[in-house]
């Protein structure tokens, strides 16, 4: 067990120092503040043009869906950062799944989320005419939920990117269609049936869900979601390297 919290601790450190939030301070402050920002005020304002019902819960489940979009984001990026240095492919060698491995890549990416969007959240309700402190703790407890989806939605596009020419791929498509299947302009009920349909294999649709009253029922469907995701990418990053063990490929891993 001293082992396991001693590869965790370095892990981490490891992580968070080549972390490129912090490259400069300007660097911090546009990734941490002013692009999360700004992505909230994009929906919140095609929510505005398309008649939303309700603009706050527009911006909390933007708030949301950008807090799993960027976990995932960011574990993709730290996984893309140590196959260039062969470091993925070393751990992956060694262990079928390493947890300690994953629980190290995803931590600094899900700290700094957070803490994104608790200022995010923060700007929301200050901004809002209704400052319904109810729907605020609401959000402050689905953020939880809205992590772990994007724990294991990052692993899930990180573990997909090793077939892909472009690692960065999966986390770009999640960041695209995510805000769209989860109903974060306009409620999911105002969506075509095909979209609602769709929506039951996108995570976090039920997390948004649950600020209408939805109930527990759409969390859990969430994270049996995000789980499939994060299964297919570890089978897919199994199956690489087994291939590249039997000599059928010879590129990174």
């Amino acid at each position: 067990m001293r082992d396991v919290l001693a590869r965790l601790r370095t892990g981490v450190r490891v992580s968070w120092a080549s972390s490129t939030a912090f490259a400069t301070l300007g660097t911090a402050v546009v990734t941490l503040l002013v692009l999360p920002l700004f992505d909230v005020l994009f929906d919140v304002t095609m929510g505005s043009d398309l008649s939303a019902p309700n603009l706050e819960r527009t911006g909390y489940a933007a708030a949301l869906v950008a807090l799993a979009v960027s976990v995932a984001g960011g574990v993709v990026a730290a996984v893309a950062g140590d196959r260039n240095l062969g470091v993925f492919q070393e751990v992956h060698l060694r262990r079928a799944v390493d947890p300690v491995y994953w629980a190290s890549v995803c931590a600094v990416p899900a700290l700094l989320a957070s803490a994104t969007t608790a200022v995010v959240v923060g700007a929301v309700f200050a901004l809002s005419d209704r400052r319904d402190a109810a729907l605020l703790g609401r959000v402050a407890g689905l953020a939880a939920c809205a992590v772990v989806c994007g724990v294991l939605m990052g692993v899930g596009a990180a573990g997909v990117g090793v077939n892909l020419p472009d690692p960065y791929l999966g986390s770009t498509l999640v960041g695209a269609v995510l805000p769209v299947l989860a109903g974060v302009i306009v409620p999911l009920d105002a969506c075509p049936a095909w979209l609602r349909a769709l929506s039951a294999a996108a995570p976090v649709s039920g997390t948004v869900g649950a600020l209408d009253g939805s109930g527990a029922g759409g969390l859990a469907r969430d994270l049996l979601a995000a789980a499939v995701w994060a299964g297919v990418g570890l089978a897919v990053t199994r199956r690489a390297v087994s291939a590249l063990r039997d000599g059928r490929r010879y590129d990174v891993v």
